[in-house]
């Protein structure tokens, strides 16, 4: 085979390859397939081209005005649901639909009443029904199938999202069998496919998305929506020829989240589910098209995408270059695909011909610099085990980027030690030595990396990481101090673990601190290492070693509490350390699951021993006798005893 034979081979490997792993990707692999909904979740909840309010449903909400003039909101009063059918019975409704699971019995003369409302109806009258064990009892199901003749019997069941719980898409009703939608008195057919039938529109015989009805340019509500304290006053042409749903509409019953709450958190986004059958019936009627690109549409794109990379891989101007160009082609794609849909050009897959074009220009430079890339993979493979792997990354992306030079920049710094492990060690062989310590680093550092942190340096048992350093990381100082919890919680059960088997490792100190560094490579032409310099780093080193003064394991100072606002802390008091004039105030952080009681009578006391009030004395006394275990609380006690009613601390030490 000659060459430029076997590169059009190769080519046409590399763009089937790329077409067929983009396909199965978006598809088979649920976060890019949740990806891809949420691209259209935005465009359909802000760019849809705004249409006129539905004139074939009308939705009557059982509302907060509606059960506030009842006894009980649940179940909601039979009588004013049988008052409700009868009065739109006779003002000549095309159907009638009732999103209430009549599951239980309430006051028997209402019962009653509704029963006979029910079988009295003229017009066609359908109610919610679910034989789900995981919504109804056996007991419910019984009475729900003695109240609910079974022709006036629709599957309610909304269908959720696996993955993200939104409700996207049409539940057809019944149970499939054979590959094939079968219905039966337990199993009927969806509300909306019921309700959209008396609209004319068929059965529908497979799940598919809604397409959600856009708000109308005046604002209006898409679906009218009449309040049902009004109905009886209403003239009875507001409800003839239309289908009439009748359902809760309340602040905490029966809310479910959409495709709409990616923008709005109000009942559109967290929306009745009435409004969602009103919806999904809508969509089987109007024939709006589903919110999703159609198959045949998305395959020419992916080709198309895919054929565009191997042509600007053809271009052969190395792989940065492909890469921007390509990243400028899907840029201008992506504007087209989403503000389009404002303007009416339909939904047009994203992730598909992007990962598609992306892979096919990666696949090509592959093959056409191979022994380049195999360069670059061991550069990656051999010293990701020395340094941090985004340290690495930064260095085979860019060689300038290890030039020796330093940049200023903000960081957090966590410093981690071991307390007593010299004497540890000294109780130790070399080999177990070796396994206790290497199986902690171990556990520690996937931490520290998990959070996005760079492993600085290792002394012995403690450890060096900043945060924010190469790589940007907008919230540094939370991610240190996220990392210092699940590090201590790491750490203490690896004590318990070692401690049950006669190893007496100590506890681990962690210190976190935030603040400017010169951060880069130094050393010399012969070694050099990625770390950081200034007096930030020398004071989280010392935040690391005050922890042992109060029998804290974390230490934080004001920096990093000031950049982490989510984050509970304990103040621990306010610090001058050996050789600072300048008071600053440590805090220790709390973890979720923390006691919210305890904490507050601590702050109580702490604003006490703060305001130099004498009976912070007592209230720590108290404390003490009630968390004679807490370190922090021994600590001012015994301060207290000590006759020092300040939470003004002068260290001596470190």
């Amino acid at each position: 085979m000659n060459g430029p034979t076997r590169s059009g081979v190769w080519i046409t490997v590399v763009a089937a390859l790329s077409a067929l792993l983009a396909i199965v990707s978006v598809q088979l692999f649920a976060p890019l397939q949740n990806l891809e909904k949420k691209l259209a979740d935005i465009r359909v909840a802000a760019l849809a081209v705004p249409q006129s309010p539905s004139d074939q449903i009308i939705v009557i909400a059982l509302d907060e005005e509606t059960v506030s003039q009842f006894a009980y909101r649940s179940p909601i009063d039979r009588e004013f649901i049988a008052n409700l059918i009868t009065r739109i019975d006779t003002a000549g409704a095309k159907a009638i639909g009732v999103d209430v699971l009549i599951d239980q019995a309430s006051d028997s003369a209402k019962d009653d009443q509704l029963y006979s409302a029910i079988r009295a109806a003229r017009t066609p009258l359908h109610f919610s029904f679910t034989s789900d064990s995981a919504f109804v009892t056996e007991p419910q199901l019984d009475y729900m199938r003695s109240f609910i003749p079974a022709d006036m019997r629709m599957e309610s069941r909304l269908l959720s999202d696996p993955f993200d719980g939104l409700v996207r898409r049409i539940n057809p009703g019944g149970f499939v069998a054979d590959g094939k939608i079968i219905y039966d008195d337990d199993h009927p057919p969806s509300f909306a496919a019921v309700m959209a039938s008396y609209l004319d529109a068929p059965l529908p015989r497979r799940t598919r998305e809604i397409a959600w009805r856009p708000l109308p340019s005046d604002g209006a509500e898409p679906i009218p929506v009449i309040s049902a304290n009004y109905v009886s006053y209403l003239p009875p042409e507001m409800f003839a020829g239309k289908v009439v749903l009748i359902g809760a509409v309340l602040s905490m019953t029966d809310r479910h989240p959409t495709p709409l709450s990616i923008i709005d958190d109000g009942d559109r986004g967290l929306m009745p589910g009435v409004l969602i059958q009103a919806h999904a019936i809508d969509s089987l009627v109007s024939g709006a098209p589903e919110p999703v690109s159609p198959p045949l549409l998305t395959l020419l794109l992916v080709a198309a995408f895919t054929a565009l990379g191997v042509l600007i891989s053809q271009l052969r101007k190395g792989l940065l270059f492909n890469v921007a160009l390509s990243l400028i082609s899907l840029a201008g794609y992506w504007v087209i695909a989403i503000a389009g849909y404002g303007y009416g050009i339909g939904m047009l897959p994203i992730l598909m011909p992007s990962i598609a074009m992306l892979l096919s220009v990666w696949m090509m430079d592959l093959v056409i610099g191979r022994g380049e890339r195999m360069q670059r993979q061991f550069i990656q493979s051999t010293f990701s085990r020395y340094v941090s792997p985004a340290v690495v990354d930064r260095i085979a992306a860019d060689p300038n980027a290890a030039a020796i030079s330093g940049e200023k920049r903000l960081a957090t710094f966590l410093f981690t030690d071991v307390a007593d492990f010299t004497t540890m060690s000294e109780l130790l062989t070399p080999e177990d030595l070796s396994d206790v310590l290497n199986s902690y680093l171990d556990g520690a550092c996937e931490i520290i990396l998990r959070q996005g942190g760079t492993i600085d340096k290792f002394i012995g048992d403690a450890i060096m990481a900043i945060f924010n350093a190469p790589l940007d990381q907008p919230d540094h100082a939370a991610a240190a101090v996220r990392s210092a919890l699940e590090l201590d919680a790491y750490a203490e059960r690896y004590r318990e673990e070692c401690n049950a088997r006669g190893i007496p490792i100590g506890v681990t100190r962690i210190g976190v601190h935030a603040g400017p560094a010169v951060v880069g490579n130094f050393g010399s032409s012969q070694r050099m290492d990625f770390t950081a310099l200034g007096d930030t780093v020398n004071t989280a080193a010392r935040t690391e070693g005050i922890n042992k003064y109060f029998g804290t394991r974390i230490c934080c100072t004001q920096s990093v509490v000031d950049q982490a606002p989510n984050q509970a802390f304990r103040t621990i008091g306010h610090f001058a350390l050996k050789g600072k004039a300048e008071y600053t105030t440590l805090y220790t952080p709390l973890p979720a699951e923390h006691d919210e009681d305890a904490e507050e009578a601590y702050r109580e006391a702490f604003a006490l021993l703060e305001q130099h009030d004498e009976s912070a004395r007592p209230r720590f006394a108290e404390l003490h006798q009630k968390y004679p275990d807490d370190p922090l609380i021994s600590y001012h006690h015994q301060r207290l005893k000590d006759g020092e009613v300040s939470a003004r601390i002068k260290m001596g030490a470190k």
